[in-house]
């Protein structure tokens, strides 16, 4: 979460506060600084994440840890009073350890817990210390083109109609199920969204949406759905070009690849699974993020462990 608090990040790609956190829950239990600096800036601005997209990334997208995520809900209903975030804090169906279990882990070191106990991570399992509460996280800043999605939060409320808009503005135009997957949320939902948006006249389709074809339940020919940029330079000056990137997709292939590198030790074994991993995920891999790992799904054995061993981290930095 430090990106939301003013640390550098690159300009031209909008942070997915969801993916974040989710990605969070997995990878920050081998830094306390960062996931304690997270719990602080949730408290304060939590009411700014939208938690049944949280909810449906971590169920659809296989990104995140079920009882970390649950503790993190429990800290943040009972530190930062926001209500919402209780339907979260039975997260996932991750049955409880025999014994509870330290949270934080560092590679090659064995885990450890000294001091009192949270009572919210201890009740999903987990060992650890009391957070600092340093009360120091600053809000995002509407100057930067990276918080825009929590901008447009701030300004209309927390719905699916913020990542409609920012998607719709960072590409000539899309269809209900390139939105959908793009934004976690269902092809259905996205449609109903939008065909209420279009009647404000912001929100442009290729063709006429009659009452009757609003009504139909079979498949047939989608409507494309545009913007137009310039009705929208409060939210994006025109100078910015940022794009909207697959972060919940990105994040859920690079957890699991770090998973199957931890536990498979055989490389016939690890390359299966990998395949496996880019199977389940390379749909999602939008915006061009699969030709840039070099990847082909004719790949096997050696040439994949190097896709996904170098091309993958080289993505990454670059990003």
């Amino acid at each position: 979460m430090q990106e939301l608090d003013g640390s550098p990040s690159p300009e031209g790609h909008i942070i997915d506060p969801e993916a974040l956190l989710l990605a969070t829950t997995v990878f920050g239990r081998q830094d306390q600084r960062l996931f304690d600096e997270a719990l602080d800036w949730l408290v304060s601005f939590g009411a700014l994440i939208n938690v049944q997209r949280l909810k449906n990334l971590h169920a659809d997208g296989e990104l995140g840890h079920a009882r970390a995520l649950g503790a993190v809900a429990a800290y943040v209903t009972r530190h930062g009073k926001l209500p919402k975030w209780g339907a979260l804090t039975k997260a996932g169906s991750d049955p409880l350890p025999a014994e509870p279990e330290p949270f934080f882990e560092s590679p090659g070191i064995p885990a450890m817990h000294r001091g009192v106990t949270d009572p919210d991570f201890l009740a999903h399992g987990w060992l650890r210390g009391m957070p600092r509460k340093k009360e120091l996280s600053m809000p995002p800043s509407p100057e930067r083109v990276a918080d825009v999605l929590l901008t447009l939060r701030a300004l209309i409320g927390v719905s699916s109609r913020c990542e409609i808009i920012l998607c719709l503005l960072t590409r000539p135009s899309a269809r209900p199920a390139e939105l959908a997957r793009l934004t976690g949320y269902s092809a259905q939902a996205i449609q109903a969204v939008l065909n209420e948006m279009v009647l404000s006249g912001k929100v442009r389709t290729d063709g006429p949406r009659t009452p009757a074809a609003r009504q139909k339940t079979v498949r047939g020919v989608s409507l494309r759905y545009f913007l137009q940029p310039q009705d929208w330079h409060f939210i994006l000056p025109a100078e910015s070009s940022p794009r909207w990137l697959p972060w919940a997709a990105l994040f859920a292939l690079v957890q699991g690849v770090d998973e199957a590198l931890c536990t498979i030790p055989d490389e016939l074994l690890l390359s299966m699974q990998l395949r496996r991993l880019m199977e389940r995920h390379v749909s999602d891999l939008t915006e061009g993020i699969s030709s840039q790992l070099g990847y082909h799904p004719n790949m096997i054995g050696e040439s994949l462990l190097k896709c996904l061993a170098v091309d993958l981290p080289r993505l990454l930095r670059a990003i």
